[in-house]
């Protein structure tokens, strides 16, 4: 378990900031983590791996999918909670760890969860146009019905 700083959105849409150690299997899952490349932030958000294959284990997150498309990720659905924590890419090139605490303020991150909990309930953030919150109810309706993505397994013959 690693001890820093960082922010938890849940399947039910709820936002909690910790200081401490991190337990990614129960925060999770043992399935593995998969990192969210959020584009320009010093933060990064974490997804199970396979939440996705396990709809009655790892339901769908609705709020943080939007969450991560509001700061940069693809747009898709996740499942299960969402875990952000603090990212540098350029620690790679001399070989230190990438994951850091979360910075402090997350304004970004609690500016983006309370205009995308806004426009999932029908209003338009003051900050924010009637567009955006239609692109948010749009994202949402897609992170609900969009199909399980498959695996596709090929045979390769060798020579």
């Amino acid at each position: 378990m690693t001890a820093l700083r960082y922010a938890v959105i849940t399947p039910d849409g709820n936002l909690t900031h910790h200081d401490g150690p991190l337990a990614w299997d129960t925060l999770l899952g043992p399935e593995g983590r998969a990192r969210v490349h959020l584009p320009g932030l010093a933060v990064a958000g974490w997804v199970n791996d396979i939440g996705l294959l396990y709809p009655e284990r790892y339901p769908r997150n609705i709020t943080g999918s939007c969450v991560l498309a509001t700061l940069g990720a693809n747009i898709q659905p996740y499942a299960g909670p969402v875990v952000f924590t603090g990212w540098n890419p350029a620690n790679t090139a001399r070989g230190l760890l990438e994951i850091q605490s979360l910075p402090q303020p997350v304004e970004h991150l609690d500016f983006a969860h309370g205009a995308v909990l806004k426009a999932l309930a029908g209003q338009t953030p003051r900050e924010l146009s009637p567009s955006w919150a239609e692109q948010i109810r749009e994202i949402a309706e897609h992170a609900r019905t969009a199909p399980t993505p498959g695996i596709t397994i090929r045979t390769v013959r060798l020579p």
